[in-house]
């Protein structure tokens, strides 16, 4: 898969017309690449997730991020 057809298959898949959530760009050969954003739907908040790495790898930031941005599209947000 080229480059360019991995950011159209990103961005096809993570593109929702209703409000979302920005989760961060998709890794292509081991680079970030900034065009492939990550968008989640804010419907799709409701449902179950599992945030997973090794130690160091983001999950916190990660869990942190999205509470952030929760909370400003109005979503009340509780982690104990």
């Amino acid at each position: 898969m080229s480059k360019e057809n991995f950011i159209e298959s990103i961005t096809r898949s993570y593109t929702d017309k209703g409000a979302s959530i920005f989760l961060g760009a998709g890794v292509y050969q081991g680079e970030v690449v900034a065009e492939a954003k990550v968008n989640l739907p804010l419907r799709m908040m409701t449902r179950h997730g599992l945030v997973t790495g090794a130690t160091g790898s983001g999950k916190t930031r990660t869990l942190q991020l999205i509470a952030e941005q929760l909370s400003a599209a109005g979503v009340p947000v509780f982690m104990p």
